[in-house]
């Protein structure tokens, strides 16, 4: 599957690097140099240290946390590279030997140029890879063998169809990759920000923006990649074929739910902060994904409802148009009760209650006389539907109930009356003779 490699003739070259460069006694008496410069230099750091933290206080613009950390980072690698540098300067006017040391040199300026960067980038997973991938091109460069290790890499190749695919084009991809996909994240989220800090923008246009533009960067991440380690783009054309295919089926749902999101989006029939109710699930509309929307209910609960049901299913939006909510409480009273007196105590107990708006104003109904009881329906109007709308409800009817109480009203249960009617005369004989026969049958049996 692989084509001929040049494993052998690449450890055989490492190897003749290493004891025609490395084992050699000027070169170990470099070793002993380089270490001796080291200690030195770390020694010479920690002495100037206070010196140098007094100099950067100077700096009025230097915050406390960043002097620390200049400190911490570059002191030592820099004053090891200017022992080194005066090391240079030494060997060359007394004729020493300076191989190894001029190594170690590039290795600590590398280091230097690292730690520079470190300032001003945070260390995540990104920075260690970065600094990985300097410190071996640096090191593969300083041995020479830099373009040995691509001819190795290039030899681990198979062919697929006309592709040619080597471990090299999979290091090369992997690395443009990741560095294009964490730019992209950046870029992503300076783009999303200055979307969300427009004010001349809805909150449902700023959701598709976000959406769209995310999808764009990162699209244009993954082209870059394949078109940077030289794969042909046209070379993915027959996939149209088959990704409409899978669409179709394999992917039905999603492509629905993301469809359903952007027309969501673009009616404005959901956006965040509205307050909707859809099956058994009521509450506030926390964030539209491209597969769902989260809704926040008073319990906490977070649902996750795909984006397809707000488009097929009924959907109650209490805050569409607006947040104004007119909410019903039904009571029932006995017909013994004074009506006009059930009306002013329904009335009163709405009085007091921050949330129950006065514009539109309050009313209490007669909806009708039904079986058992007179029915009455109060109506009233609040603007924040996202405190809840049954915890209101209750409220009132708990007020209505210690009002009834304190008046006599009977609020009554549902009953029904049985009347029994004489019984046919041919019954009534039937019975009678049967009771006889019955009595008969006892005195018998007693003789």
């Amino acid at each position: 599957m692989f084509e001929d490699i040049q494993l052998e003739n690449y450890l055989q070259l490492i190897i003749d690097k290493i004891q025609n460069n490395l084992l050699v006694w000027a070169n170990l008496i470099e070793l002993i140099i380089f270490a001796a410069i080291t200690v030195s230099a770390f020694f010479i750091s920690k002495f100037l240290y206070s010196h140098v933290d007094d100099l950067l206080g100077k700096i009025n613009a230097l915050k406390e946390r960043k002097k620390i950390r200049i400190l911490d980072k570059l002191l030592f690698p820099l004053v090891l590279m200017i022992l080194i540098g005066l090391y240079y300067v030494i060997a060359a006017a007394f004729n020493l030997p300076f191989v190894i040391i001029s190594i170690f040199g590039n290795l600590v300026s590398a280091w230097l140029i690292v730690k520079a960067i470190s300032l001003f980038f945070p260390r995540n997973k990104m920075f260690r890879f970065l600094s990985f991938l300097i410190w071996i091109i640096a090191a593969l460069r300083i041995l020479n063998i830099y373009q040995e290790t691509l001819n190795l890499l290039d030899s681990l190749a198979f062919n697929s169809g006309n592709l040619r695919i080597s471990l090299l084009l999979i290091i090369k991809a992997i690395i443009i990759f990741s560095i294009l996909f964490w730019l992209a994240g950046k870029v992503s989220r300076i783009v999303t920000s200055r979307i969300d800090s427009s004010d001349g923008l809805t909150p449902s246009i700023k959701v598709l923006l976000n959406k769209i533009s995310k999808f764009l960067i990162f699209t244009s991440a993954v082209l870059f990649t394949l078109s940077a380690v030289g794969i042909d783009l046209s070379a993915f054309a027959f996939l149209g074929g088959a990704i409409g295919v899978g669409l179709g089926f394999g992917l039905q749902k999603i492509v629905s739910n993301f469809i359903s999101g952007i027309i969501i989006l673009v009616d404005k029939s959901i956006k965040p902060g509205d307050v909707v109710e859809i099956g058994n699930v009521y509450g506030w509309v926390r964030k539209l994904d491209t597969r769902f929307v989260s809704v926040v209910t008073r319990s906490g609960k977070e649902y996750l409802i795909p984006n397809e049901d707000f488009i097929t299913k009924e959907v109650i939006n209490w805050s569409y148009s607006d947040e104004l909510v007119r909410v019903e409480a039904e009571v029932g009273v006995s017909y013994n009760s004074d009506l006009r007196q059930v009306e002013k105590l329904m009335m009163q107990a709405i009085e007091e209650k921050d949330r129950i708006l006065s514009d539109p104003a309050p009313n209490v109904l007669l909806m009708g006389f039904g079986d058992s009881s007179v029915n009455f329906e109060l109506r009233f109007w609040i603007s924040d539907p996202r405190n809840g709308i049954q915890n209101i409800r209750s409220e009132i009817l708990m007020s209505i109930w210690d009002n009834f109480k304190e008046h006599d009203i009977e609020i009554p249960f549902p009953q029904q009356d049985y009347h029994l009617r004489s019984l046919p005369e041919d019954v009534n004989e039937y019975l009678k003779s049967q009771f006889k026969e019955k009595n008969a049958n006892k005195e018998a049996n007693y003789e």
